[in-house]
């Protein structure tokens, strides 16, 4: 294989932001929803607001419990879409959102 000539803005970030990026696209992630339905290691697939399934839409985008520090990341709506897969500077908003709500993903 021959190595990248150009490199989008995901292969720019660190190692740590892509992992946590790539988790969070996929789905393979440490969120409840996941780790219920695969590995049987959280008691239940729902987020702790009690709403509903803890999955990376849900926290990114309507948990209760993480409102204000989703309001400082993004303090206009912003769809899931160019949460995970917009600019650069999108996706290091969508990466310190997770860190500052000291979620492991």
């Amino acid at each position: 294989m021959r190595p990248r000539t150009n490199r989008d803005d995901y292969h720019t970030m660190s190692r740590e932001q892509q992992v946590n990026l790539i988790r969070l696209r996929t789905g393979h992630n440490r969120l409840n929803a996941h780790m219920n339905r695969k590995f049987k290691l959280a008691p239940s697939p729902t987020c702790a607001c009690g709403q509903e399934d803890q999955t990376a839409e849900h926290i990114l985008q309507r948990c209760p419990l993480l409102d204000e520090e989703r309001k400082e990341v993004w303090p206009s709506p912003t769809p899931l879409q160019t949460k995970l897969y917009g600019s650069r500077q999108e996706l290091e908003k969508t990466t310190s959102f997770i860190t500052s709500a000291g979620l492991i993903v």
